[in-house]
C-alpha cells in the first residue's frame, strides 16, 4: 500500500496538482523583486526561479502587502538576458533562497520593497528576525496602521535668534 501511496504522490508533484498558482498581486510581486534582485551590481549573472516556498497577499487600507519566499538558481546568461526564454538553469550553479516583501498601492504601483538573496550556504549567518523587521517596516511604514498624530506633534519652537 505505502509503495503505491508514494509513487501517487510523486506523480501529483511532477503534474503540479496540489501546486495553487500565484494570484495577480504574488505574480507582480515576483515580478518586483526579479527585477530588484537583478539590478544589484554583485550580480552577474542570470537566475532564474526554480521554487516557490511560500507566497502570501494581505489587502489593507493602503493597499497589497506580498510576502513571497523563493529559490533562485544560476542561469548561463548574464543579468541584462534575464527575462529571455533561452536562459536555463545552470546545473551546478548557486542558488539563493530569497525573501521578497513587497507593497502595492491601490493602482498596483510599488509603495515599498525589500528583496534579500543569500547565497543558500549564507542564509543560517543571517538573522530570520532582522529580515522580518525589515519586511514589516515595508507592510507597516508608518510604524503600523494604527498610529495617531496630534496637532502640534511635530510642531517645533524655534528661537528668532538661532537661525
Amino acid at each position: 500500500m505505502w509503495p503505491l501511496l508514494i509513487v501517487l504522490a510523486l506523480w501529483l508533484g511532477t503534474v503540479g496538482l496540489g501546486r495553487a498558482e500565484l494570484t495577480a498581486a504574488q505574480n507582480q510581486g515576483l515580478q518586483v523583486a526579479l527585477e530588484e534582485f537583478h539590478k544589484h551590481p554583485r550580480v552577474q549573472w542570470a537566475f532564474q526561479k526554480t521554487s516557490m516556498d511560500s507566497a502570501t497577499d494581505t489587502p489593507s487600507e493602503s493597499g497589497t502587502f506580498v510576502r513571497l519566499e523563493f529559490t533562485l538558481q544560476q542561469t548561463g546568461c548574464w543579468k541584462k538576458d534575464w527575462k529571455k526564454a533561452q536562459c536555463k538553469v545552470k546545473p551546478g550553479g548557486r542558488k539563493r533562497k530569497c525573501l521578497a516583501c513587497i507593497m502595492l498601492g491601490p493602482e498596483s504601483q510599488v509603495l515599498g520593497r525589500m528583496v534579500h538573496c543569500p547565497l543558500e550556504t549564507q542564509v543560517q549567518q543571517d538573522s530570520k528576525e532582522h529580515q522580518e523587521a525589515r519586511c514589516s517596516r515595508v507592510q507597516h511604514p508608518h510604524g503600523g496602521s494604527h498610529r495617531y498624530y496630534f496637532p502640534g506633534q511635530f510642531a517645533f519652537l524655534q528661537h528668532p535668534g538661532s537661525g
